[in-house]
């Protein structure tokens, strides 16, 4: 092998990419008309494998050095111009990183651009040199969005979210972010979809495709296992390669194989002993291998330890180590340059060679090639963020979970005089913290949005809005480019002033607010999870004196996850579950609680009645197993009942069902049928179901209808139950229906054998129920039989396999 420092041979390779594969790669000799091509048809087809060509042809025109500078980012830039990447055109000011271009004599590869997140694109408003905003739209985050259950929706908001990271210059947004919300106290759930890897799949095929229309790329992540924030860098994930495929890498896969994202990012934590980047059998034999994966997979930023183990993360398929430098652990000061210098090293002493290297640059530029930057798209910086702030609106009230609404107490009448409490109607939360922030122009707070409506009682919201300007508490971003926030406890209210209140308005309205982010989990304590003491006396005060007036009292949960309602939801007459919103929250907000929006949000999560009851609360965040006080492992004692299929398996109550919400109009569920089954097709075969839904109340609405499935027990034992397939209807009139119907292919009906590393279908008769949540109780089954077993498909041996030693019986605490 030839070592680093001497000066590779030059290519031998002369003749030009033609215009088909080199996407008009400059540097060729345009004046040798033996090179030059015939330029080829229109119609042809620009798919993977023409991006695959002309990724191998033009890594052939590169040197060892390019290619190891390819694969490594150039530093932790965040868009400030200290690192610049090579080949670097048309920066953008806020990216959270790049990927390094080549120029040679052969190639001019321009730096593709990396940019935060997964409520919308993260760059900063204001650009050296220019007088111009650049405001980006804040969207609902991840957690409300798929409480609609509406993939259209969903694929509306990617598009325009595409549009935005187009017309500002980026290539790439890092999202959307899909791990399972296995643990509510997870501090990055707002980004997440769902506790179910069907409906986090979904979700996310819809943003992808969404986005990815605009011909920008999506960044699928964390890769895999990345539940919890606490000491995420170096967690060990200790879980069963059953779990692993059926719970935690299902949504990933349906991602991939039904959007083909442009990318994949690794998680930080180990996974059974070694980090992700570094697990071949992840991010090669299951990823690309079984599941067909076109495009590259990078690193998370500093994740593992790549200025030591950098080339295993190349061998293992983990294309692109992100951000290309590392925190010295000893002085904690960012080393630049350590990760290429180390790869070098590794490369000399035959570690990785060239060919290695070779495949992680051809993966890295068949998406290089399709970006804006190597296309020389002229960004606008005008994307349409007027019609883009309506489509924030209508995605977040359509959104939004209605949880309660005793005696019809919701809608509240336009015009009627409301008093309004809580600090978070001043200072409405519009997202999470860490790289989830988006630098949009302004955020609608629901003082404003209710001042629309309604006549608000405005001593109480003056006084709201001198105490939160008092009180507000300012919080340092979670890394230095990554902007502060504010929080603000409620204050206790004088009961009188609740008395006076609930004399002169028509309603009350408490808000209670509740902000997470990136880096820290949250605890389970008041004012995070549970609510505050004065929060608690808030809600009993004012429901006695306005239900004693005979007025109504209706809480907002502006909440970046889900926290106890056990204790108080008993007192007030409705709850509103609108998580966070974007920047149109009060609007979104005021257009479900007047009626403007009937809300049509179901959760995609469970509200347990006690934390105690969430079957991960004794391991979650982790044990410390080297005294040094930090938890450096989490074993998944749950294993495959997460949510749901845990409260349905072993009948344990909860405050509200997975799929639940409600609306302002009811709905009927009739002539729930199997239309066809083909499964004795085996692999290739499916389940077709039907069902007709009737708008049965006063109101038009829409309703997402919900099939789950319980599979016979023949070898494997199961959840009782599991969602196989969804759907939602379009605007039903009062008195109108429409006939839903769900196909369920067999590789949806499958459960994992880890005994033979197989997917199968198991005989037997098959229970499925449509039903508008988890909860079918009373609801007739329709059935449908399995003659024989269904080997859906072969998968790699023993991959994600327990570390030596380690059996599932040794942790899983929650079996049947």
């Amino acid at each position: 092998m030839e070592p680093l420092n001497v000066k590779p041979k030059l290519n031998t390779l002369t003749i030009c990419l033609t215009l088909a594969l080199a996407g008009m790669l400059s540097g060729c000799n345009d004046d040798d008309d033996d090179d030059k091509q015939e330029e080829p048809p229109v119609s042809q087809v620009k798919d993977a494998a023409y991006y695959q060509k002309m990724a191998k042809e033009a890594a052939g025109k590169m040197s060892v050095e390019e290619k190891l500078n390819m694969v490594v980012g150039p530093g932790m830039d965040f868009g400030n111009g200290e690192y610049p990447a090579t080949n670097s055109k048309n920066d953008v000011s806020g990216v959270a990183g790049y990927i390094n271009g080549v120029k040679n004599d052969k190639l001019d590869i321009p730096a593709a651009k990396l940019a935060d997140g997964p409520a919308g694109l993260r760059i900063n408003s204001t650009r050296n040199g220019s007088s111009e905003t650049f405001y980006a739209t804040a969207w609902p985050i991840g957690s409300l969005l798929a409480s609609s259950w509406d993939t259209k929706l969903v694929g509306q908001v990617g598009k325009a979210m595409g549009e935005e990271i187009k017309e500002y210059g980026v290539d790439f947004i890092l999202a959307p972010g899909m791990n399972i919300q296995r643990n509510p106290l997870n501090g990055r759930n707002f980004e997440y979809y769902s506790e179910d890897p069907l409906l986090s799949g979904k979700i996310a095929a819809a943003i992808v495709d969404g986005v990815e229309s605009n011909n920008v790329g999506t960044t699928i992540k964390h890769f895999v296992a990345n539940n919890s924030e606490t000491n995420r860098n170096a967690i060990d994930t200790i879980v069963s390669p059953r779990a692993m495929r059926e719970i935690y890498l299902r949504g990933f896969q349906i991602a991939v194989e039904e959007a083909q994202p442009w990318a994949v990012m690794s998680s930080y934590n180990k996974l059974n002993g070694t980090y992700t980047n570094e697990r071949r059998d992840l991010l090669t034999d299951i990823l690309r291998n079984e599941w067909d994966f076109k495009g590259l997979v990078m690193s998370d930023w500093l994740a593992g330890t790549p200025q030591l183990t950098g080339w295993k993360q190349l061998k293992a398929g983990n294309d692109l180590i992100e951000p290309g430098g590392f925190t010295d652990p000893v002085t904690g000061a960012f080393n630049n340059t350590g990760v290429l210098a180390a790869l070098k090293e590794s490369y000399n002493k035959g570690d990785i060679n060239e060919a290695d290297v070779t495949v992680n640059v051809e993966h890295i530029l068949s998406q290089v090639f399709q970006s804006p930057s190597y296309n020389n798209y002229a960004a606008t910086n005008k994307p349409d963020l007027a019609q883009h702030r309506v489509l924030a609106r209508q995605a977040a009230a359509e959104s939004m979970v209605l949880l309660k609404n005793d005696n019809q107490a919701l809608p509240l009448t336009p015009r009627l005089k409301l008093a309004s409490f809580g600090v978070s109607q001043i200072e409405t939360i519009k997202g999470g913290t860490g790289s989830g922030q988006v630098n949009n122009e302004a955020t609608v707070m629901l003082s404003e949005g209710l001042q629309q409506q309604y006549t608000v009682d405005e001593s109480l919201t003056s006084f709201y809005r001198d105490y939160y300007a008092q009180n507000k508490v300012e919080h340092p971003g979670f890394v230095a480019s990554i902007g502060t926030y504010f929080t603000c406890d409620d204050p206790a209210i004088d009961p009188a002033v609740i008395e006076s209140a609930a004399q002169n308005n028509d309603a009350a309205l408490i808000t209670i607010g509740r902000i997470a982010g990136e880096g820290v989990d949250r605890t389970y304590t008041r004012g995070d999870y549970l609510l505050t003491e004065n929060e608690l006396s808030l809600i009993k005060n004012a429901s006695d004196a306005f239900h004693a007036a005979g007025k109504k009292v209706v809480v907002v949960l502006d909440v970046s996850a889900i926290v106890d309602t056990t204790e108080w939801a008993d007192k007030v007459d409705a709850i509103l579950l609108s998580y966070l919103p974007g920047q149109e929250a009060g609007f979104a907000i005021t257009d479900v609680l007047s009626g403007v929006v009937n809300p049509a949000g179901k959760l995609a999560q469970t509200i347990p009645q006690q934390y105690a009851d969430v079957p991960s609360a004794t391991t979650f965040p982790g044990k410390d197993t080297n005294g040094d006080g930090t938890p450096d492992e989490i074993v998944y004692n749950d294993d495959i009942y997460v949510g749901y299929r845990y409260y349905t398996t072993f009948s344990k109550p909860v405050a509200w069902p997975f799929g639940y919400g409600l609306s302002y109009t009811t709905f009927g569920y009739d002539a729930a049928s199997v239309e066809a089954n083909t499964l004795s097709n085996g692999a290739k075969g499916s389940v077709t179901l039907s069902v007709s839904v009737t708008n049965t109340g006063n109101v038009a609405g829409k309703e997402a209808a919900q099939v789950y499935i319980n599979a016979p027990q023949v070898k494997l034992k199961k959840p009782t139950l599991e969602l196989k397939s969804f759907s939602k209807t379009d605007v039903l009139q009062p008195g109108a229906n429409q006939k839903l119907t769900f196909t369920i292919p067999a590789k949806t009906l499958a459960s994992f054998d880890p005994q033979k590393n197989q997917w199968i279908v198991e005989p037997g008769t098959y229970k499925a129920w449509v039903s508008p949540s988890s909860d079918v109780t009373g609801r007739e089954p329709v059935t449908f039989d399995v003659s024989q077993e269904i080997v859906v498909s072969n998968t790699t041996p023993d991959a994600l396999a327990l570390p030596a030693g380690v059996n599932a019986a040794d942790f899983v605490t929650v079996s049947q």
